[in-house]
């Protein structure tokens, strides 16, 4: 396991969804590096729970990627017609039982001009992050960070390998009817000539190496951190500011320097900033008109005209997540933190602060890496980033409670303090359903980001207050894990809740028409 804090404060992407949009792009980018040829067809195949594929966009994403697109590519959303253009042919189709775990598992079927195939397996895991586990028949276990290399053999080579590969290096295999593909995590600096002599192995039919699928470095290393107790001890140990150890924290994982690590955080600072600023001046038009596309500048408007008991702070903050999530929704450029769903959390808490207290870019680009500090505790308990996979409490939850530790840093709190206010605002908001009206992001998710702000800023005025959670932060986080357990298939992106009602039909029937010309027909037709 690893996860980058540019995975919690990111990616960097185009609308609407992290998981059904962003991986998605990420999946398809991956499977592309697969293949020798042109593409000839694409079938997607899906989990029947993502029959609303095409409201996230998710097979413009795949086919975007496996054309060699990436997550923030504005072209995505003309993935189909360029496909056309192309002449590839374009299909879908679903998994059979036994069905996959994840309801976002996915696999590319790619036929190339020769008639070669290539199938992919994947599964989008939550925030944007991607997870590869089937190469044509053969299971794997890929870190979508690391430079990997494979072997096609029909015998097990590894001895033969081990010779030649640097030293300890871990080598993975499976055998499917007497064929083997064997695979491995190599230096990202090893000289591919290695390939060479390695296919001079006897059974060896065909190498390839792939570039990490994930752009944010690898190098072997243990986490300087997993839990929010070690990341308590180690401050108090060090003298370290949280944001200081989440900088250390990628660092160790990453081999970058501090300055590179820094100028990206800054840089998802500006897109946040510019993505609000679009979002409360531009004419927004969702993907489906379920959103007005104008609810952040009614917020706005509110206040200036007094309408509004919650105060400007807060009424300012939930104005601008709004702005964020229609920009989401109508498939332009945010930053997911950590997801698409839930993108306007994070920035609508900080930017607000920052007109308040007259904070500097530097204190909130701080801010951003205490998010993130909290996002990488949370990963290493197993907790979910994704609606399909734990509810909504996996999104709208986990962006409220790391944009209450990032708001609690902003108000001087310590690191006790700011993972308290983690705990307490996750706390409030353990449960909460992913019940979106159709397959979009619209409803109920746009103005639920508006809570998520609420929770966040409740969360942190009690730390600052001296309040402490009961629960300790790592085992309130453990309960979350144990709810999205035990949340039912119908409770996570599927038709309970909102998607019961009346106005979630009628949405269903709009979203059908507005898809008509982007649904893929089904293989065999």
């Amino acid at each position: 396991m690893d996860i980058s804090v540019f995975e919690v404060i990111g990616p960097v992407m185009v609308g609407p969804s992290s998981s059904g949009t962003a991986g998605m792009a990420r999946l398809g980018w991956a499977a592309g590096k697969f293949l020798d040829e042109p593409l000839k067809s694409i079938d997607l195949k899906f989990h029947p729970r993502n029959d609303g594929y095409a409201g996230l966009r998710s097979h413009l994403a795949l086919i975007g990627g496996a054309m060699g697109m990436r997550e923030y590519d504005p072209e995505l959303k003309n993935a189909m017609k360029i496909a056309e253009e192309k002449g590839i042919k374009l299909s879908a189709s679903k998994f059979k039982p036994p069905l996959p775990e994840s309801g976002l598992t996915v696999r590319l079927s790619m036929e190339q001009v020769s008639g070669k195939r290539c199938d992919i397996t994947g599964v989008s895991v939550g925030g944007g992050s991607i997870s590869i586990i089937g190469i044509d028949d053969f299971d794997v276990e890929l870190a979508s960070t690391e430079k990997h290399l494979f072997v096609w053999a029909d015998r097990d080579v590894s001895e033969s390998l081990s010779k030649i590969l640097p030293k300890g290096t871990a080598i993975k295999k499976d055998c499917k009817n007497g064929r083997y593909l064997i695979y491995m995590g190599v230096p990202l600096k090893m000289d591919e000539s290695a390939a060479d002599e390695i296919k001079k192995i006897s059974g060896v039919s065909k190498t390839l190496f792939t570039e990490p699928f994930l752009s944010f470095g690898f190098v072997p290393h243990e986490p300087l951190f997993r839990t929010f107790e070690e990341l308590m001890k180690l401050s108090e140990k060090t003298g370290k500011t949280v944001p200081e150890l989440a900088i250390d924290y990628e660092m160790g994982r990453s081999g970058r320097s501090r300055d590179e690590i820094w100028d990206q955080m800054k840089q998802n600072l500006e897109y946040m900033r510019e993505t609000v600023n679009t979002g409360l001046t531009d004419d927004i038009h969702t993907l489906f008109g379920f959103g007005t596309g104008c609810d952040g500048k009614k917020m706005m408007k509110a206040i200036a005209d007094g309408k509004i008991l919650g105060g400007s702070t807060l009424g300012r903050a939930i104005a601008k997540a709004l702005a964020t999530m229609e920009m989401d929704c109508s498939m332009n450029r945010v930053v997911a933190a950590p997801t698409g769903g839930s993108c306007g959390i994070v920035p609508g808490c900080i930017l607000t602060v920052q007109e308040d207290r007259h904070c500097t870019d530097e204190e909130l680009i701080n801010s951003l890496f205490v998010a993130a500090a909290a996002g990488v505790c949370m990963y290493y308990h197993n907790a979910s980033f994704s609606g399909m996979g734990g509810g909504c409490q996996g999104e709208i939850g986990v962006s409220s409670a790391i944009a209450a530790a990032a708001l609690a840093y902003l108000g001087g709190g310590d690191t006790k303090t700011i993972c308290h206010a983690m705990a307490l605002s996750m706390k409030n908001i353990l449960g909460l359903i992913c019940d979106r009206i159709g397959g979009s992001s619209e409803i109920p998710c746009i103005r639920r980001n508006g809570i998520g702000v609420a929770n966040a800023f409740s969360g942190c005025d009690m730390a600052l207050a001296g309040i402490e959670s009961y629960v300790s932060p790592d085992e309130v986080i453990k309960a979350l894990c144990n709810t999205q357990k035990l949340l039912p298939p119908q409770l996570r992106g599927g038709y309970g809740g909102l998607g019961c009602t009346v106005e979630a039909k009628l949405a269903r029937e709009i979203e059908k028409k507005v898809n008509r010309d982007l649904t893929l027909p089904e293989k065999g037709e």
